[in-house]
């Protein structure tokens, strides 16, 4: 299986990309490449946010039933 990286290593690996991206010294090839995995990481980080705001959001919704 697979480790899983985390979310902080996902946006540092993004932020890297669209840098690369943004100077526009590399080959198209290596552009869209890198576009494309960056679409992915993109997608896994907003799925990551999302389970992160229901889990917190459960956590408030237990703790106020506690009270």
């Amino acid at each position: 299986m697979a480790q899983e990286i985390k979310f902080e290593e996902q946006m540092k690996k993004l932020q890297e990309i669209v840098e690369k991206l943004e100077r526009n010294d590399i080959e198209l090839d290596e552009s869209i490449s890198l576009y494309e995995e960056g679409l992915k990481l993109s997608k896994t980080l907003k799925d990551q946010l999302l389970q992160f705001e229901e889990k917190i959001a459960q956590l408030n919704k237990d703790s106020d039933e506690d009270e």
